[in-house]
Parts: C-alpha cells; structure tokens; sequence
C-alpha cells in the first residue's frame, strides 16, 4: 500500500502536533491486523495523542485498505516543550518515528502494541499499549507506556478519525 504523506499533527506523546511526511519509498511498516471487527478499521485514520504524565503528545496515523489484514500506521512523538536530551552533545531531544507493531478489533474494541522504543526521559527501552472503543469513524482510548526499567508506568489517551475521500 503506497502512501504519500502523514500529517504531523501536534507532536504529542513527547510534545504538540505537527504535520510529518512520509513518501511510498519510505512507507510504514506492515501492521498485521486481526480479531473479528478488522474490517470496521478500513480507511485511512489520523488523531493525536497525549499525557498528562510526561507532558508529551503527538499524530497518530493509521491506514487499511478494505479486505487487507495488513495496514500501516505510525506515531509522531516529540519532546515535550523545555525537555533536555540524554544524549551526549544534543541540547533536546530528537522527535521519533514509532511503528504500531499490531492491531486487534473485536466487539468495537480496538488493541494493540507499539514496536518497543527508547523513551527520551528514562532514556530506556519501553512499551506501549492501547485500548480504544469504535464509534462509527472514531476510536478513542487509552494507552499505558512500560518501561525496562524501575521508571514508573505512564498513560495517557488517544484519539483518531477516519478520513472521508
């Protein structure tokens, strides 16, 4: 599935919305969906998300193409506003790219993971949930964010809408 830009949303989960581009060179990677309701996520999906926790927040993307069971989406973080990086010789840290690894929909509940990812402000591996409920073209939830380490636990909510052609 080719597709040819992202919004960059308020870079959340780390910061505001802003829009980001992707070329078909440079897609998302495959996203496997399943569960019994797969076909109500058909379309193109875009949102935001935030923590109150971390202060972060950023754009969600999502896109199936009806009678796949393999979509793309991903997930623009930036840090938030004032954030200082762990990086050696970086004064703040580097907005990310996060793949969703895999999404479920079952009974108009929507699941899934997100590829693990080192997190700017534990600078440590974590992972992330989500939880959301269909309504007609719009899913909203929840998402809790587990570090590797003794970092505490985050969460956080999500929105998004499917997009009219």
């Amino acid at each position: 599935m080719a597709r040819t830009a992202r919004p960059l949303a308020l870079m959340i989960l780390a910061a505001p919305w802003l829009p980001a581009c992707s070329s078909s060179k440079n897609p998302a990677p495959p996203v496997p969906v399943a569960g019994s309701d797969a076909s109500a996520l058909d379309g193109r999906w875009e949102g935001e998300y935030s923590s109150e926790a971390t202060g972060r927040s950023g754009s969600i993307v999502f896109e199936l193409e009806s009678g796949d069971r393999v979509a793309h989406g991903d997930v623009y973080m930036k840090p938030k506003e004032g954030a200082t990086s762990s990086l050696p010789g970086a004064s703040q840290p580097i907005p990310q790219i996060l793949n969703i690894n895999f999404v479920s929909a079952s009974g108009g509940i929507v699941t899934g993971t997100m590829d693990p990812y080192r997190d700017p402000q534990c600078d440590c591996e974590v992972q992330t949930t989500f939880v959301g409920r269909v309504a007609g073209d719009t899913i909203e939830g929840t998402f809790t964010t587990t570090p590797s380490g003794s970092a505490p636990i985050t969460t956080g909510r999500w929105k998004i809408a499917r997009k009219k052609t």
